[in-house]
């Protein structure tokens, strides 16, 4: 197995790297509030071609790093092998442990963990690799854009999600996201929401609802505007060099 087999989500974004955490800017204001960033000490606008690849990752007991997702076996015998597999250790976890984690550590191990090996009260933990070979957790998405002119908030991650949702689906499906953005407001679970349209969704979409979906739990939402204006600087608020555990 190679990294590039793991399940990812592409964001398609500005990156700002501290020392052990990186920041995700999307929106039309994103590159506009990068460079805002990139022009405090410690903070490193990060440039890259293609859209970054957010790898998720699960906390385990018995490891010090978290076992980064490929696939999942139930004790059925039934393969996940799409993000959902997420959703289904939040359902699963204690009438199947002994499901199979399928997948690699950043070392590039592959130790067989089962779900009942896994720390569960703890969130999922996503991460990029930057060239040549340095791994970046995603502590943060900024949500910037041009017409925000309030104070920087940070979201639930149900608003989250759906907010990032807005801008990178695509526009045949964005019908998908205001129907997501009603049912969050009305009080659903998102998780929820999204099995019911499960089989009536392409599954490349559906990809995007659930990587977004994990990466909201994983990680703060905030939406700004293209000057950050919130009183606790970025790289604090976010911990971009909290040490790392591994």
């Amino acid at each position: 197995m190679r990294f590039s087999d793991l399940l990812s989500l592409p964001v398609a974004g500005e990156i700002i790297a501290g020392r052990t955490a990186c920041l995700l800017l999307i929106g039309d204001g994103a590159s506009r509030l990068a460079a805002q960033f990139a022009a405090n000490p410690g903070m490193e606008w990060v440039h890259g071609a293609a859209p970054a690849r957010v790898l998720f990752g699960l906390p385990a007991l018995t490891l010090p790093y978290p076992i980064l997702a490929h696939s999942l076996m139930s004790e059925r015998n039934t393969r996940f092998d799409q993000l959902s597999l997420f959703g289904w250790i939040e359902d699963n976890a204690i009438r199947e442990p002994r499901a199979e984690i399928i997948g690699m550590t950043p070392l590039a191990e592959e130790p067989v963990l089962f779900v009942r090996d896994l720390d569960l009260d703890r969130p999922p933990e996503c991460y990029i690799m930057t060239p040549p070979s340095r791994w970046l957790r995603v502590a943060g998405v900024v949500i910037a854009q041009r017409n925000y002119t309030h104070s920087a908030a940070q979201l639930t991650p149900a608003d989250g999600a759906v907010s990032a949702l807005e801008i990178s689906l695509p526009a045949t499906a964005q019908a998908l996201a205001a129907a997501l953005r009603a049912d969050v407001a009305s009080g659903a679970e998102l998780r929820q929401v999204l099995r019911t349209r499960r089989r009536d969704t392409d599954p490349a979409i559906m990809a995007l609802c659930d990587g977004w979906r994990v990466l909201a739990r994983a990680a703060r939402f905030v939406r700004s505007g293209t000057a950050w204006d919130a009183p606790e600087p970025a790289r604090s608020l976010f911990r971009l060099d909290a040490p790392r555990r591994w």
